[in-house]
């Protein structure tokens, strides 16, 4: 879980530098490497994120979002 977590935080980082980076000053060429860059570390991070990740305990039917304790409408217990 180490890893996922780590992967998250340097795209988040890259992400934030490479919309701050035209008010910085970087160089025109360099943000348009960064923008030919940014999907495949996208594309690595969900790999990360599907490979290593935990998974839910709760199928869709039970929890519709699983990050809030919230059980979906139209289902009788």
């Amino acid at each position: 879980m180490k890893k996922v977590s780590a992967v998250i935080s340097l795209v988040i980082l890259f992400a934030v530098f490479f919309q701050t980076s035209p008010f910085i000053g970087i160089p025109g060429t360099a943000i348009f490497v960064m923008l030919i860059i940014s999907p495949f570390l996208v594309i690595y991070m969900v790999y990360v994120i599907l490979k290593h990740g935990k998974p839910s305990g709760n199928t869709f039917d039970e929890k519709f979002y699983d990050d809030l304790d919230y059980k979906r409408n139209g289902i009788e217990e």
